[in-house]
């Protein structure tokens, strides 16, 4: 084969068209091969020295300083190496640090170089430190003009893309970064927020075009993956509105943004966003928060179309998750520059666990200056909640509407509806002054219920009490005021009304005809000795009266078939225990039977008072 090329070479090399192509060629090769040789001698260390420190200056319109050059390289492409690099500002009288960067690599045009004048661009960075300040206003601050700031300011927007002139127009290319690191100091209390380990790539080939850039990062001990991209980078580094697509990504959650934002505080947002929080706990730690103010919530997950500007944020076509619980609806949060922010809006959840909402809320209910603050304490809310299902512990509650709000000092929940199959709960808890002065600072929190057709057999199932209890359908109020901060003496000092009846039913763990056997038997026995039996009863009823947190039992009596049972005495609110009266009055002329309960629920002592004689046999 070989053989066969050489001869057809020679055969076209004896044509006069054939001799000029290859002379051509070889004159060619050979000029390139002589200026690959010289070049190197024509172009000095020097001359890169100070055209790199020249583009510093004229860049950044800061100064350069350069230890050495390690390296410059013709093949296969023109490459200056450079180390020990310092850009730095000596304005007013001193020297502040800008970066330091251990070594630079960078390509450029050999012809240009030649003339003088080279223009370097594809640059590799090796372990750069950069320094960059924030102000009161929250501003970064780097660059110290030149022609970077000049294309900023001078850069208009051109549909989706940006419009620059070609006199201000420059090459920049791809820019890698190797084991980087960026400190980003705040001015007014000098605390510096730290990227290190920066490894990644920007590619942007000239000052009007696309930018992107690739690479992660470790933030206060946390991988962070980012891939941004912008039509508009010239109009983001501004502070104007521009094209803005860009994830972050590590193993505590998921961040991506896609729209058009504006990159100064409180600046202006429009596009689809998303954010996800696979380790709640571990994501508020990382942002110094503590994990507590959501206590029990694991998982949490957020997707809008947001529109936000300097003081309003709007949550479009949101789409909520906590923990295995998801809401569509809207928000909006208002940020006005001097009072409290405000969130307000609707949210409809498949689930709800109210217990969590409460204990969120529990701080700016309590006002307890030594309970854990809440994210919402300081914050003026106006939410309308709706759920198909909803917990409170063991209960379940169907088909719920809540309204909260917390405006200045006054906060408020209502159950508006809620469903319990059967039967209907409505609520409510609301701070109120604790006199007629609407400028009385001292408050209590009054909580309000009403349950109307309910089965109580099966809200005790539910909540898994114990003892005696009403296998009956009735109903119950309750209303009681306790004084802010609410703590153990707080309830101690509760007032407040409970009212309950029902109709006809059964009080199952009760047997009359063994506590009549047991008062005769013994001085003082358990409610358990006696609760193989049932009562059959007509009606109950029970009214209290609460005072300094003792619930005064009122108008108290459980109409059965064959007697009646009256009640009266005391039930601290504090805990379970019991003073009590109680009568028990046979519907024919048999005396009636009085006992004293103490002890505490469910399992109380009893003290018959007037034991009847034992008839014979007994």
């Amino acid at each position: 084969m070989f053989t066969k090329a050489a001869q057809t070479f020679r055969r076209h090399a004896r044509r006069p068209v054939g001799r000029t192509v290859l002379i051509t060629l070889a004159l060619i090769l050979a000029v390139a091969a002589v200026f690959r040789i010289v070049t190197p001698f024509l172009i000095s260390t020097s001359l890169v020295r100070e055209s790199i420190e020249q583009s510093v200056e004229r860049w950044t319109g800061n100064n350069a300083t350069i230890g050495g050059i390690s390296t410059i390289r013709f093949w296969p492409h023109p490459e200056v190496t450079l180390t020990d690099i310092t850009i730095h500002n000596d304005e007013h009288g001193g020297r502040r640090i800008l970066a330091t960067i251990k070594e630079l690599s960078a390509s450029f045009d050999l012809m240009e170089a030649l003339l003088g004048h080279p223009v370097f661009e594809d640059f590799r960075l090796n372990e750069p430190h950069l320094f960059m300040s924030r102000d009161k206003d929250e501003r970064l601050h780097w660059a110290n003009g030149g022609q970077l700031v000049d294309a900023m300011a001078k850069v208009s927007a051109n549909g989706d893309r940006q419009r620059l002139d070609q006199a201000l127009d420059a090459p920049i290319g791809e820019v890698q970064v190797r084991n980087g690191i960026l400190d980003i100091i705040r001015e007014t209390d000098g605390r510096v927020v730290r990227f290190d380990a920066i490894n990644g790539m920007m590619d942007w080939p000239r000052l009007s075009d696309t930018a992107t850039i690739r690479g992660d990062a470790v933030v206060r001990g946390k991988k962070i993956g980012l891939d941004i991209r912008s039509t508009q980078p010239l109009l983001l580094l501004d502070g104007r509105s521009g094209d803005f697509e860009g994830t972050a990504s590590a193993d505590i959650g998921f961040a991506k943004f896609d729209g058009v934002v504006s990159l100064t505080p409180r600046g202006y947002f429009s596009g689809n966003a998303e954010l996800r929080a696979s380790d709640m706990p571990a994501a508020l730690r990382w942002f110094e928060i503590d994990p507590r103010l959501v206590d029990g919530l694991q998982s949490a997950s957020v997707s809008a179309r947001l529109i936000a500007d300097r003081q309003e944020m709007r949550f479009e076509e949101l789409s909520l998750g906590l923990n295995e619980e998801n809401a569509t609806g809207l928000l909006e949060l208002d940020i006005p520059a001097s009072t409290p922010p405000k969130l307000s809006g609707t949210l409809a959840f498949d689930h709800m666990d109210l217990r969590r909402l409460l204990i969120a809320l529990e701080p700016t209910i309590s006002k307890d200056v030594q309970a854990l603050p809440s994210l919402v304490t300081n914050m003026d809310l106006d939410m309308r909640l709706s759920s198909q299902v909803a917990s409170l512990g063991g209960l379940q509650l169907y088909d719920v509407a809540l309204g909260l709000m917390n405006v200045t000092q006054q906060f408020r929940l209502d159950i508006l509806d809620s469903d319990l199959k059967p039967g209907r709960l409505t609520g409510r808890i609301t701070t109120v002054n604790a006199n007629s002065s609407a400028r009385s600072e001292e408050q209590t929190v009054a909580f309000r219920a009403a349950v109307r057709g309910v089965n109580f057999a099966t809200i005790a199932q539910q909540l898994q009490l114990r003892g005696p209890l009403p296998a009956a359908q009735g109903s119950l109020d309750i209303s009681l005021d306790v004084p802010r901060p609410i703590t153990l003496d707080a309830w101690n000092a509760a007032t407040g009304t409970v009212s309950f009846q029902t109709g006809s039913g059964n009080l199952t763990g009760m047997d009359l005809s063994a506590i009549r056997q047991l008062a005769i038997q013994k001085p003082y026995f358990s409610l358990s000795d006696a609760a193989t039996g049932s009562i059959e009863f007509d009606s109950m009823k029970a009214t209290a009266t609460i005072r300094n947190g003792i619930a005064d039992l009122q108008d108290t009596e459980i109409a059965g078939r064959n007697e009646t049972i009256a009640l009266a005495g005391a039930v601290p609110l504090a805990n379970s225990s019991l003073a009590l009266s109680a009568t028990i009055t046979p519907k024919d002329a048999s005396p009636p039977l009085n006992f004293f309960i103490g002890g505490a629920w469910p399992t109380p002592i009893l003290w018959p008072m007037n034991v009847p004689a034992a008839k014979p046999g007994e």
